[in-house]
């Protein structure tokens, strides 16, 4: 088995390698390999010269303190299954974490696996169930990237979080259904917004009237957003987010992206 960084001359196996392992809506698949493959940023397994395993390094930077840094966020971790429990994902990762100086980020998709080779958990949400909410039936409005952003900095700005350019935005908003007021924003998925950023008492008080007329029923926030404030702390349970190699990372909110 050898442990290598990718070329140029893999990219079709390496999208054939995402598409079978995780079903992947073919939409979603063209539209990452189209903007995020690079080749040096991916780190593969190969045994007779095939890939079976691979996963994508992508460069990315976060905010905390006030300050720019670097790190790496982990996406597409996949192995064929007829290569699966034989350690090849381990050895993908530690040659991830050797290659770089800084820290390597990521969404989970089983927890226990990746505490088990170095990641903490660096922060949590609160979920809080809606209700005794009045439901309103005002339109969503459209919000661009640049506002998006500027909301998520600044619900951010206490802690820090994995920055966000403007691809990255469009995956979020495409991938999810999105609710907008000025002001605030929200993802949805099967019914929970998983997302929830409000700039103002006003704006947050909006946004979730408009979650109840769209029947959201769990609202995922900041402990001290103004969210949070106007929801039941009693009821509010915590959901974890996402990992990191580094300590220093304490507290920096990561979300899944891509």
């Amino acid at each position: 088995m050898i442990i290598e960084r990718a070329n140029q001359e893999d990219f079709s196996a390496l999208k054939n390698l995402w598409s079978v392992v995780f079903s992947e809506d073919p939409v979603f698949l063209e539209h990452f390999f189209r903007t995020r493959y690079a080749s040096e940023n991916i780190f593969v397994a190969r045994k007779d010269g095939a890939i079976v395993s691979a996963l994508h390094a992508l460069p990315a930077q976060y905010l905390q303190g006030g300050t720019i840094k670097d790190c790496s966020f982990i996406v597409g971790a996949a192995t064929y299954a007829s290569y699966r429990k034989q350690g090849i994902m381990s050895s993908l990762l530690a040659a991830t974490r050797e290659a770089y100086d800084h820290p390597v980020t990521l969404f989970p998709a089983v927890r226990p696996f990746y505490e088990a080779h170095g990641y903490f958990t660096t922060s949590s949400v609160l979920s809080f169930p809606l209700e005794g909410i009045a439901a309103s039936s005002d339109a969503s409005i459209a919000l661009d990237s640049s506002r998006l952003d500027s909301l998520y900095r600044a619900e951010h700005a206490h802690s820090g979080c994995l920055l966000r350019d403007e691809e990255a935005w469009k995956f979020l908003t495409e991938g999810y259904q999105t609710l907008c007021v000025e002001n605030a924003y929200a993802f949805i998925s099967e019914g929970k917004a998983v997302e929830a950023c409000a700039g103002n008492e006003s704006a947050a008080k909006q946004l979730l009237t408009l979650l109840a007329g769209h029947g959201v029923s769990e609202v995922h926030t900041l402990e001290n957003s103004f969210l949070a404030r106007l929801l039941d702390r009693q009821k509010a349970a915590p959901i974890p987010m996402g990992m990191s190699t580094d300590t220093s990372m304490q507290g920096v909110y990561i979300a899944e992206q891509y």
